[in-house]
């Protein structure tokens, strides 16, 4: 018995996160540029929106070669 060809399908993910970055400095122009350089402390405040996909499915191929 010979074991069923496998196919690699590729799939898409798309999420939106929320952070909040909290940064300590003497003004705000020093604050952006903590910020910038990744400074701070960040905590994820929420998630949301997922959205997936398949990018690349072999079977579509297959269907055009037929």
């Amino acid at each position: 018995m010979t074991k069923p060809k496998t196919k690699e399908y590729i799939f898409s993910n798309t999420v939106t996160v929320v952070e909040e970055t909290t940064v300590v400095a003497k003004t705000f122009e020093d604050a952006v540029d903590l910020y910038l350089s990744g400074e701070g402390e960040t905590e994820e405040v929420d998630s949301f929106g997922s959205y997936w996909e398949c990018i690349d499915n072999p079977d579509d191929f297959e269907e055009n070669e037929e």
